[in-house]
Formats: structure tokens, C-alpha cells, sequence
């Protein structure tokens, strides 16, 4: 997420989301997938809560943004796997495009 700042500096970022905003949620990310390795399902639900706080704290609405990325208790690796990787290029549509 980072390196759209420094390829595109003033064009990433729109409206609601900072340079600050970005680097906070790619560092969550990269803790999330830390997280992931031991608990796939707890890092899904870290890297959801943290970027929520981001979203909310800029006026979106995390609830509706995030809704699709959820994996049940039961979802095996692979498909927790999936949805970090969908939540993680949602996260980037957003920094880049706004909501």
C-alpha cells in the first residue's frame, strides 16, 4: 500500500484516507498475517478490526466495506487464506480510490 504514496505522491489517497492511514493499515496487515500463521481466523478478524478503526475514524462505513470478509470459526487455512488476500486488495482499492 506504502509504495502507491511514493509512486503517486498527492494522487493516492483521495479524500478520507491519510499517507498515515495507509502505512498504519500496512503495518496491521503484515501483523494480521503473523497472526494468521498460528490462528488464520484471528488474523482475519485483527486485520478486520484494525482496519475498521481506520475506516470508521475517516467517516466510511467499515461495517458495509468489510462485510464480505469474514471466515467462520470451521473455514479451513486456504480459505482464510483467500479472504486476508481479498481484504488486503479491498484495503488497497480503497487507499488508492477511496470508498
Amino acid at each position: 500500500m506504502t509504495a502507491w504514496i511514493r509512486v503517486y505522491p498527492g494522487s493516492a489517497l483521495p479524500r478520507r484516507l491519510t499517507a498515515d492511514d495507509v502505512e498504519y493499515l500496512d503495518g496491521a496487515m503484515r501483523h494480521a498475517y503473523g497472526v494468521f500463521n498460528d490462528d488464520p481466523v484471528t488474523g482475519l478478524d485483527l486485520a478486520r478490526t484494525m482496519a475498521a478503526s481506520v475506516l470508521n475514524l475517516r467517516g466510511l462505513d467499515a461495517d458495509t466495506l468489510l462485510r464480505p470478509f469474514h471466515a467462520s470459526q470451521d473455514a479451513d487455512r486456504a480459505e482464510v487464506l483467500q479472504t486476508m488476500g481479498a481484504l488486503a486488495a479491498a484495503i488497497d482499492r480503497i487507499a488508492v480510490d477511496g470508498a
